[in-house]
């Protein structure tokens, strides 16, 4: 289980995790679940019209630290702005990313449709991808109705996919719980193909 790193405990290892997502996603809400009045945010005031009277929008990073005593790992979870004005801020902070979580508003037309535009947009600031696409923003009876695969396939890459509630602080953990299973599986193949590699050498 995930928690705020209020207790010191030497991490065994560190991971730099992003948050991405359209505006009004729910990238801000993930840190403020997380960490509460804890979480740096970068908001502002922004121009364009998105859903829920959103006014504010994150022009730099949101920021937060949290450990995961089961797994020893110390994630520092990067929430990076929506707005395309501020793509720039994508490849600074995708520099030695661990893996993305990538949020969508499932009210949105054609939300499906949405996440590979996205990922077509991101995925060159990344480098080998690993992560989650959660939706967002659904009722209960809309969870419950709905029937999603539990991969989503975006040409090569396979990502994770589920549905969330982000203001659910135990639903927010279970998402970081599948990206870090993911990321192992992904470590677990490298360390396979790189045996493999060494032991085909071997006379």
């Amino acid at each position: 289980m995930c928690k705020n790193s209020d207790v010191v405990r030497p991490p065994r290892t560190v991971r730099k995790i992003l948050i991405a997502g359209h505006v009004g996603a729910g990238k801000t809400t993930v840190l403020h679940t997380l960490f509460g009045d804890q979480a740096l945010t970068t908001d502002a005031l922004h121009s364009e019209a998105v859903s829920d009277n959103k006014t504010t929008t994150t022009v730099a990073l949101d920021y937060g630290v949290i450990d995961c005593p089961l797994s020893n790992d110390r994630l520092h979870v990067y929430a990076i702005p929506g707005q395309e004005r501020f793509q720039f801020m994508w490849e600074i902070l995708s520099r030695n990313a661990s893996g993305i979580l990538l949020l969508m508003d499932a009210r949105i037309p054609k939300p499906l449709q949405g996440i590979h535009l996205y990922l077509d947009r991101i995925l060159p600031y990344l480098h080998q991808p690993v992560g989650v696409v959660a939706l967002n923003k659904l009722s209960g009876v809309e969870r419950e109705e709905l029937r999603l695969p539990p991969y989503l396939r975006h040409g090569d890459l396979r990502l994770r996919l589920t549905t969330t509630d982000v203001r659910d602080r135990e639903e927010v953990l279970t998402l970081l719980r599948l990206l870090l299973g993911e990321i192992g599986q992904r470590n677990a193949m490298h360390d396979e193909f790189s045996l493999g590699g060494i032991q085909h050498g071997v006379p």
